[in-house]
């Protein structure tokens, strides 16, 4: 019960990673509000954790506008009366070879990886500050701190927020606020189905992992598990990467 009483959000929970942290959350205790553009995705995602006596309910959002952002922190409110933690999970991904990229494709994947963690951010932040309490964690990559071909704008979109974690970790620190990140490696999920839906594309990644498999989304939530619990209560600013080895290997 390592989350006993606190109220979680968890953006992007209506599958992957999303959802396998938002019922371990529960299952430690939270209450958790699994928000999703997906709406029958994040029914599902409550559906689970109901059936293992957790408490949440599903909120439809869309993270590139505000009014969904802040209807997402009301109904947390009005549900649970306040926010704990903020699991920024919500992603996106296309792949462009950069000679044919485009500005609008940029902005499309910014708007969304980064722009929206900002915003979920922002909104949650005046009840953490109340209470000088609270755990934010953005979900990366290694993409990060690597490049992947034809992933100019999603490298940049993680990388920024990598170091966006890192800066108000520093401007944070002051209101008790814990901000850290969860970089994956290569995980099998529905924003990666394209790309491991070739076997001998599988085979390659899980030739460079020291592991010798790619990850699963139950791979990655108990890091950030780790980081919503104040177990990690002296870390700030830092990204635990996630990814079998694989950067080991860089």
């Amino acid at each position: 019960m390592r989350l006993k009483d606190k109220v979680a959000i968890i953006t992007g929970a209506g599958s992957g990673i999303g959802a396998a942290s938002a019922i371990l959350f529960a299952r430690e205790g939270a209450k958790v509000v699994v928000a999703d553009y997906n709406l029958k995705g994040a029914e599902d995602t409550v559906k689970k954790i109901k059936e293992q006596k957790g408490q949440a309910i599903a909120v439809k959002v869309d993270i590139t506008k505000e009014p969904e952002i802040q209807n997402m922190v009301d109904q947390t409110v009005k549900a649970f009366g306040t926010v704990d933690i903020l699991v920024n999970n919500a992603g996106s991904n296309e792949f462009v070879p950069f000679p044919v990229l485009q500005e609008a494709d940029v902005a499309k994947i910014m708007d969304v990886n980064f722009m929206g963690a900002f915003r979920c951010v922002k909104a949650v932040l005046p009840f953490m500050t109340e209470k000088m309490y609270g755990k934010i964690i953005n979900v990366t990559s290694v993409m990060s701190v690597i490049a992947g071909k034809g992933q100019n704008a999603y490298n940049a979109s993680k990388g920024a927020l990598k170091m966006l974690t890192q800066g108000m970790a520093y401007d944070l620190g002051c209101y008790g606020i814990n901000v850290n990140a969860v970089g994956p490696g290569m995980v099998r999920t529905t924003l990666t189905k394209q790309l491991f839906a070739n076997p001998d594309r599988v085979k390659w990644f899980e030739e460079k992992i020291p592991l010798g498999r790619l990850g699963d989304p139950e791979d990655i939530a108990p890091a950030i598990l780790f980081l919503a619990s104040d177990e990690s209560k002296y870390m700030t600013g830092q990204t635990i990467f996630v990814d079998g080895g694989m950067l080991a290997t860089r």
